[in-house]
């Protein structure tokens, strides 16, 4: 009877955790950036997508590096059904036990346009000056 109880607690216990999230055909064309806002100039803000591995019950059961991986996996899915080919993380949540990330997802392929045009008039020629925004200004255009 003793093992039983054993047994259908386990049993329980197993079904509890939740399985790491592994990438989709149309995730893996989904690039990940930090540290290179640059690389967005041109980009087509489409969202922000949040990812999650782990809970306080089953960490101990997954590898740090597995639920990492299953967090982008699982922001690359979202970052495709809203038509974005790039997400652009933020740092990470700090949480004990799980991995929870949150990036914004960019259509780089679309490129959007970028520059601001002025016209400038003096007394002397009229000129057009064309200039580009910073990537910050970029961004914030957005």
């Amino acid at each position: 009877m003793k093992l039983v109880k054993l047994a259908t607690i386990a049993l329980l216990c197993s079904s509890l955790t939740a399985c790491i999230t592994f990438p989709t055909a149309e995730s893996n064309t989904v690039k990940v950036l930090w540290d290179d806002t640059d690389a967005l100039l041109g980009c087509a803000h489409k969202g922000t997508v949040i990812g999650s591995q782990g809970h306080f019950y089953d960490y101990w059961l997954h590898a740090d590096k597995d639920m990492v991986w299953g967090t982008l996996n699982e922001m690359r899915i979202k970052a495709a059904k809203l038509g974005a080919d790039t997400i652009y993380l933020y740092k990470p949540l700090g949480f004990t036990g799980s991995v929870t990330m949150i990036a914004n997802a960019y259509d780089c392929e679309a490129p959007v346009a970028a520059t601001v045009v002025e016209s400038t008039t003096d007394s002397t020629t009229d000129s057009v000056n064309v200039v580009k925004p910073t990537v910050n200004e970029a961004l914030a255009a957005k």
